[in-house]
């Protein structure tokens, strides 16, 4: 099968990472294409057969249109999977100077309702919550990833409390820093991110005296290790279209304690579950330091589904999902 996936590219965040992992999966056994900025290229593997494009700019313009109609007449896909609302749209009005119309399957990655998402021939939601804003018909594919080798790092002689996110207020780091001041115990935590609020958090850590005890360490390619080398890893989102992190937790950390909100919502007991407030986390972390190898057999349970996330099954469900639609 030729498939051609199109991403409008803004940073590597969740759903770049979904569609990176789709794509090198996929071209195992297809003929993979994907249509993205060159920023894109470092992150596939030499299968992918990469298309730079940059769908910012010109999207309603009729020679643009008509640029994107020649190149996927020169690629002639079976399908076109879009990950975001603007190429959907792209691609949608370029068939206007097609003869065949190639169909489109597009994946909603995000819990904000787009009108625009009639248009692909098939949604494909990543949740069920999600599938509730899409039009009927529509089909859920729950996200998966691979999982890496691990080379853990040397472990700190303080209880190490990771978490991974965009430093965004959505989630919620500011509530794990504020939380930090109500902790019984001695405590190291450190924050792997980039966003908007990086220098809101050092101001409030600093504000706070917290210097020594949080660090920001920012965006690192090889956050697995970390996670395997940390005690807990906290989600602390206030919400959450689906929460890849959470899959990193399933395969890489000791323990995983969330906000009830994605798949956590989904996956964790109610043990491992505290509310979107700095008393709540202070208090679940209280407890989960002085009661550690119980909490750690709690989510022993929980790693157990691990294999239920790999890229490998998903992948299957998106070629199945091909396969139903070109018949």
């Amino acid at each position: 099968m030729k498939i051609l996936h199109t991403l409008h590219w803004v940073q590597f965040a969740g759903t770049e990472k979904v569609c990176v992992d789709l794509c090198n999966e996929m071209s195992k056994n297809h003929d993979v294409y994907l249509l993205s900025k060159a920023e894109i290229s470092k992150y596939v593997n030499h299968e992918v057969n990469i298309v730079k494009l940059d769908f910012e700019k010109n999207r309603y313009n009729p020679f643009f249109l008509y640029k994107i109609a020649k190149i996927l007449k020169k690629i002639s896909p079976d399908i076109i999977h879009c990950h975001n609302t603007k190429e959907l749209e792209v691609m949608y009005n370029a068939r206007i100077f097609m003869s065949k119309k190639i169909p489109i399957v597009a994946t909603k990655h995000t819990l904000r309702a787009k009108k625009r998402y009639k248009k692909a021939d098939l949604c494909v939601a990543i949740l069920e919550d999600t599938k509730e804003i899409l039009k009927d018909g529509s089909i859920i594919i729950k996200n998966g990833m691979y999982e890496k080798k691990v080379n853990p790092v040397k472990k700190i002689d303080k209880f190490h409390i990771v978490s991974a996110a965009r430093l965004s207020p959505v989630k919620g780091m500011q509530t794990i820093i504020k939380a930090a001041l109500m902790l019984d115990f001695d405590f190291k935590i450190s924050l792997f991110g980039q966003g908007e609020q990086e220098q809101e958090l050092r101001n409030l850590i600093k504000e706070l005296g917290l210097e020594k005890q949080i660090e920001i360490v920012g965006f690192v390619d090889n956050l697995q290790d970390y996670l395997a080398s940390a005690d807990v890893q906290i989600i602390a989102s206030i919400f959450e279209p689906y929460g890849l992190t959470a899959i990193d937790g399933v395969y890489y950390s000791p323990l995983l304690i969330s906000t009830n909100t994605g798949i956590c919502s989904q996956i964790l007991p109610k043990e491992l579950i505290f509310e979107s407030s700095e008393q709540a986390l202070a208090f679940k972390l209280n407890e989960i330091y002085a009661n550690y190898n119980k909490y750690k057999e709690i989510f022993a349970k929980v790693k157990k589904m691990k294999d239920e996330f790999s890229i490998e099954k998903m992948t299957q469900k998106y070629i199945n999902a091909y396969q139903e639609l070109l018949k």
